[in-house]
């Protein structure tokens, strides 16, 4: 210890006479020189004088240089060694209480258990031992709520947009009031129903094209499931959906329930609709979808109360076979909605055809009946104003013996928004022929109603009335009926 005081203190004094010898010397010099100015005495011997001192002072810098250069080396030494007994000291082991040791452990035991069960889960293997579809190592789930979605709010998915899943409820709750023909004794009608109730989900699986649909159903409080199918989606132009759903023959049939001009389909749509059903749809919009088509099998058992182990039998072994083309002159055309709540700037058309052999009646297949259903329709848009007007013609050839029966209907209907996007009137006018070949049989349909929209098709309310006529061979059968509908979609 007491040597490296000395050290310490032989350093400062080495500072201290670097610092103050030379302006000792340079003062010395300089006062030297004013003496000789002074003196006015300049000779030899005090200019050899002055330099001989400058010259002891460069000497004593000098040995006080390499002092100080020693120094730094002693010093340099003891660093190194006070930095390899620090090293000596780290590697030897440290008292750990053990609490600590254990805590320790077990957080260790758990991350390294966490990520090899992560890294498995992961894997292509366990995907597909387990069925659990997980879409990538790590790879996060967002949700996030879409109130400009048709039928869904809430949407899950990961980043990568292969995985969604979507969420939505719809409802309309409906007051009707009949007004019914008391010359053929029968009573009016008040009810209160719940007329659609849907809860939908939907998205995509494994890839961003390969996407599924199931709606189960309150319809009047009965709960079924409505809606089960998936679609691939790999072109525009061709696409495929396999599952339970809407036939795609009639455009009305296909527009969705909750973007009816007025509250439900006309007389005609009804008789010929031919509902869902099991089977398989190639479909596609090419040329910039100013063309659509669908080439769809079905099973064509229908969805009728008549069911045998859950579901209908297809009694012939025939199946239903569905053929339809659109041409949309102007660009593509949302034919699912009846309105023009988007306020077409440009003017909108589309003109359809559709084919159907071995088509239902009323849902239901006819036994040892060849069916064939045509149909044909029209519609434009244009700044809030819509018209739509479909035709369908239906032919029943029993295989057997019996005539062949030929039946067909008719609708048009329009609307226009008094005020856009807020407030519009419609009116319709069907008719329906269930055999072109017995008099006084044609039902009739004339319809008007008032929309008010809140929030677009989101939330709606809608009022009508509508009055049917159906003939007979003495007297025409009169109804009125009056309805008020409340919708929300969330």
């Amino acid at each position: 210890m007491r040597n490296r005081w000395l050290q310490y203190s032989l350093s400062l004094a080495m500072v201290f006479f670097t610092v103050y010898t030379p302006g000792i010397a340079q003062h010395a010099v300089a006062r030297d020189v004013v003496q000789n100015k002074e003196s006015a005495e300049s000779d030899l011997g005090n200019l050899e004088m002055q330099l001989k001192r400058i010259e002891e002072a460069f000497l004593v810098q000098q040995k006080m240089m390499k002092q100080m250069e020693t120094l730094a080396l002693t010093q340099q030494e003891q660093i190194k060694e006070l930095k390899t007994r620090v090293e000596a000291m780290s590697e030897k082991p440290v008292a750990v209480a053990k609490e600590e040791i254990k805590d320790e452990v077990k957080q260790e035991m758990k991350q390294e258990v966490q990520q090899e069960v992560g890294n498995y889960l992961a894997s292509a293997e366990a995907r597909e031992k387990l069925g659990l579809a997980l879409p990538g190592k790590y790879e996060p789930v967002f949700a996030c709520y879409k109130p400009d979605r048709d039928r869904a709010s809430l949407s899950f998915q990961t980043r990568d947009g292969k995985y969604s899943l979507d969420i939505g409820f719809r409802f309309q709750t409906r007051f009707t009031y009949k007004d019914k023909d008391e010359d053929f004794n029968e009573q009016d009608i008040t009810d209160i129903d719940l007329r659609r109730a849907r809860l939908n989900f939907s998205g995509n699986i494994y890839s961003k094209d390969l996407n599924y649909y199931v709606e189960i159903d309150a319809d009047s409080y009965e709960v079924n499931m409505r809606d089960y199918y998936i679609y691939w989606t790999p072109l525009k132009e061709l696409n495929t959906k396999i599952g339970y759903f809407k036939v795609p023959a009639g455009r009305q049939w296909n527009s969705s329930g909750f973007k009816l001009l007025l509250q439900d389909r006309s007389i005609a749509t009804d008789n010929f609709k031919q509902d869902r059903d099991y089977g398989l749809d190639i479909y596609g919009q090419p040329f910039d979808s100013h063309m659509e088509y669908h080439a769809a099998v079905f099973q064509g058992a229908g969805s009728n109360p008549n069911k045998t182990y859950g579901k209908d039998e297809n009694i012939d072994n025939e199946l239903m076979y569905v053929l339809s083309a659109r041409c949309n002159p102007f660009g593509i055309y949302d034919y699912y909605d009846e309105t023009d709540l988007k306020y077409s700037e440009k003017f909108k058309a589309t003109m359809g055809v559709s084919a159907t052999y071995n088509a239902k009646q009323k849902d239901k297949k006819l036994a040892n009946t060849d069916t064939i259903l045509g149909g044909a329709d029209i519609g434009m848009r244009y700044r809030g104003f819509t018209w739509d007007s479909e035709y369908y013609i239906e032919k029943n050839n029993p295989e057997g013996d019996g005539d062949s029966i030929t039946s067909d209907g008719v609708h048009s209907q329009a609307g226009y928004f008094v005020l856009p996007k807020k407030l519009e009137v419609a009116a319709r006018y069907a008719v329906f022929d269930p055999n072109e070949d017995t008099p006084d049989d044609v039902q009739t349909e004339y319809t008007v109603g008032i929309n008010y929209y809140m929030r677009g098709h989101r939330q709606q309310i809608q009022t009508d009335v509508g009055h049917f006529v159906t003939e007979t061979t003495t007297e025409d059968k009169n109804e009125t009926r009056i309805r008020l509908q409340y919708q929300m979609i969330f």
